[in-house]
């Protein structure tokens, strides 16, 4: 009996598992420097990040290590990723899935591990160095998870719920409940110092780490090399729009309008193009045609050949 011939492998595919083993390989990467800047920086600081992991990092802090982050982490997660698979795009719920006990695993693993101390604590300056570190890292880490398609899970879960239901931002929901949980600190930190200064420097330095982490995840999530939009108006448009196809190698599109003023024919040129090229394009155009408008706007993403990948 003859053997069934092996069907040949579909290239296609190879790519496809490839990309995602590779992006698993990256995001893991991510949680476990994220797991380090809890353990080394934001843990010995005394101040907390954002999302579960920082309300874990509360209860820690408000019971004396007696119950420890990572536990928090694991549990609160459970009811949250049932959420996700029931409501969200199953990729992403699987990686989520996969981050979050990768991460709570670390934490648990990290808590019991010796490591040397990064900054001396006992100096205020070297705390907020600590602080403002940890942060980057979370923001820098937590951005490139994000971008390759996957999440920490917790709060990142409620957001994206409240998000497609009442349209709210997720950026609004995180921030507003990131503000509480620093609040919190604060509350515990007094209580817990009998010095309501104690309490109000640990809230302020979390503020602190948030706003850091923000603007980092944001422009991880953004990229340095952005996308721009540009309108063209130009009675020489007809010799603008060749120059950018043929020396700028971009698209051009073409928009019939009409002048409210003038009430004459005009078109309108339409170009999607990165940062780095924005000079070269804007000299262009002004060669042509020195009186030209040029309306340069920030584009959030653009999925397509020659811009983002489509996962």
């Amino acid at each position: 009996m003859k053997n069934p011939e092996k069907k040949p492998s579909d290239p296609q595919r190879m790519r496809r598992v490839l990309r995602e083993g590779k992006a698993v390989v990256l995001m893991s990467l991510m949680i476990t420097i994220e797991a380090l800047a809890v353990t080394l920086l934001y843990t010995p600081a005394g101040v907390v990040t954002g999302g579960v992991t920082g309300i874990a990092m509360l209860i820690t802090y408000a019971t004396n290590g007696m119950i420890p982050n990572w536990v928090f982490v694991a549990i609160a997660n459970i009811p949250l990723l049932i959420l996700a698979f029931r409501y969200l795009h199953i990729r992403f719920t699987v990686y989520t899935l996969l981050m979050t006990v990768l991460f709570a695993a670390e934490l648990a693993l990290f808590d019991n591990l010796q490591f040397p101390a990064l900054f001396d604590m006992s100096e205020p300056a070297w705390r907020v160095v600590s602080v403002i570190f940890g942060a980057v890292t979370m923001g820098v880490a937590g951005g490139m998870i994000v971008r390759l398609g996957g999440s920490t899970g917790g709060l990142d879960i409620v957001s994206l719920l409240l998000n497609r239901r009442y349209s709210i931002s997720m950026g609004t929901i995180s921030m507003s409940l990131n503000i509480v949980i620093a609040l919190a600190l604060g509350v515990v930190r007094a209580i817990g110092a009998g010095s309501y200064r104690m309490g109000v420097e640990s809230a302020a330095l979390s503020f602190i780490a948030l706003f850091v982490t923000s603007i980092a995840f944001n422009n991880i999530i953004l990229g340095i090399n952005r996308t721009k939009t540009l309108f063209i108006i130009s009675d020489k448009w007809d010799e603008i729009a060749p120059d950018v196809l043929n020396k700028m190698h971009r698209g051009v599109t073409y928009i019939p309008c009409r002048g409210a003023y003038t009430n004459q024919e005009k078109t309108l040129v339409y170009i999607l193009t990165k940062t780095i090229e924005l000079g070269a394009i804007r000299r262009l155009v002004l060669e042509k045609d020195p009186k030209a408008i040029i309306s340069i706007i920030d584009t959030r993403e653009v999925i397509g050949k020659g811009f983002s990948a489509v996962n």
